[in-house]
């Protein structure tokens, strides 16, 4: 078996390799402009989403900083990127977040805020867009941002608070 070994091993060792031809490039290459590069939406530099009131006849307006707004019953907010772990609220003059009816749609970049009831005249209302969970606004690409807020008013005049119903005072008891 010995042999058999060493004798093929020697005819594989006496065969001439296999010469190859040299391969010749052609180093003449033409460069062909292929235009810009489409790299996706421009990321914006700062957060400014839009926000439109919604009034109850239906009509639509802008809602910019401090402006003077007619009784609104919604807002919706126009992200200009999608966000994560965010969160937006509507802050009233007592900075208690005033009730609503929130969704999120599909899209990922609209925020819709429906009121039970038109927000009342006379008073100031903060709309605020910051981390729900984290310390900082991100979004999906890892990009953070810093908190925003938009300040408004509603026109008119103040509407007094309905007073507070006090509780009787305790009864004293005989001895």
């Amino acid at each position: 078996m010995r042999s058999v070994f060493w004798g093929l091993l020697l005819v594989l060792a006496a065969c001439p390799a296999e010469v190859q031809k040299p391969v010749i490039v052609d180093a003449a290459v033409e460069l062909v402009d292929a235009g810009p590069i489409d790299a996706g939406p421009p990321i914006p530099s700062s957060l400014e989403p839009t926000v439109i009131a919604g009034y109850p006849d239906g009509g639509t307006a802008p809602v910019t900083a401090k402006a003077e707004m007619e009784p609104l019953t919604s807002l919706t907010v126009s992200l200009p990127i999608k966000l994560k772990d965010f969160r937006i609220r509507l802050i009233d003059f007592r900075e208690q977040v005033v009730t609503s009816d929130d969704e999120l749609l599909a899209d990922g970049r609209t925020y819709l805020i429906n009121l039970p009831e038109p927000l009342k005249t006379g008073r100031g209302y903060t709309l605020v867009l910051d981390a729900e969970l984290g310390p900082i606004v991100t979004d999906e690409t890892g990009g953070t941002w810093n908190d925003w807020d938009l300040a408004f008013r509603i026109a008119g005049d103040v509407q007094p608070e309905p007073a507070a119903r006090k509780k009787p005072a305790p009864k004293k008891k005989k001895k």
